[in-house]
């Protein structure tokens, strides 16, 4: 996450950090990022834990901080570590919102990410109030034709699905489904998370023909065959609203 030059020039009056202090976030950071992906929790709560105490000595309210305490928390939601990612994340929340104000893409990835983590504990009031600031600070920011208002629908429907309220979660799976079809094309990963929540949310609600059709679709587009054929839902998307 990079400052604006703005914000920059500003901590270069409070303690800019070095070439080598912010080389050495860099490295924690990249290789602790790298970490998460290929699931070493261990070496990646190690690395991330290393990238933010370093930059937190030079400036606490850093953005790279915020960064930093993001992919902390994700990494704990991956553990069902939820009592110990949700101050990660509020902290984070804190440090772009003073940085950038709230109307800002990390603000709006904090959100999604705070929300799943509120739902996860059962805090569906808290949730909902997240998921719906983040979609709607998206929404202002982006408009509804965009990746990340995409990515924000899959978030409030992953909330639904958890509080068991799969109508209103298939509602907006669809949603950011047609989203991302239309911004970024069915073969992005992006549009496939989205359609793999939808077959989940399909085959709880015990709709197996239809699961398996779209299940089937996918594998199709994640092999490239031009058998993959684009179906009509079986209800009318509203493209022309917002979610």
């Amino acid at each position: 996450m990079l400052a604006p030059i703005l914000l920059i020039l500003f901590l270069s009056f409070d303690g800019m950090p070095s070439r080598a202090q912010v080389t050495l976030w860099e490295t924690y950071q990249s290789a602790g990022q790298q970490a998460v992906q290929e699931r070493r929790v261990m070496d990646a709560e190690r690395l991330l834990l290393a990238a933010a105490k370093h930059i937190e000595t030079v400036n606490p309210d850093d953005p790279r901080l915020a960064n930093t305490l993001n992919d902390l928390g994700v990494l704990y939601g991956m553990q069902n570590r939820e009592l110990e990612a949700e101050p990660l994340f509020l902290r984070a929340l804190t440090i772009n919102e003073r940085a950038f104000g709230r109307h800002h893409p990390s603000v709006v990835l904090t959100l999604q990410n705070l929300s799943v983590i509120y739902a996860s504990q059962n805090k569906f009031f808290e949730a909902h109030g997240v998921a719906r600031e983040s979609l709607k600070v998206s929404l202002e920011l982006f408009g509804i034709y965009h990746p990340r208002s995409g990515s924000t629908c899959r978030t409030v429907a992953t909330v639904y699905a958890l509080e068991g309220n799969y109508e209103e979660a298939e509602r907006f799976a669809e949603r950011s489904i047609a989203i991302l079809e239309h911004t970024v094309g069915e073969r992005h990963p992006e549009t496939a998370q989205s359609m793999e929540m939808m077959v989940r949310i399909l085959s709880t609600t015990h709709r197996d023909r239809e699961a398996q059709r779209l299940e089937a679709r996918l594998n199709a587009i994640r092999q490239g065959s031009e058998s993959a054929v684009v179906e009509e839902p079986d209800h009318p998307r509203d493209k022309d609203t917002a979610p």
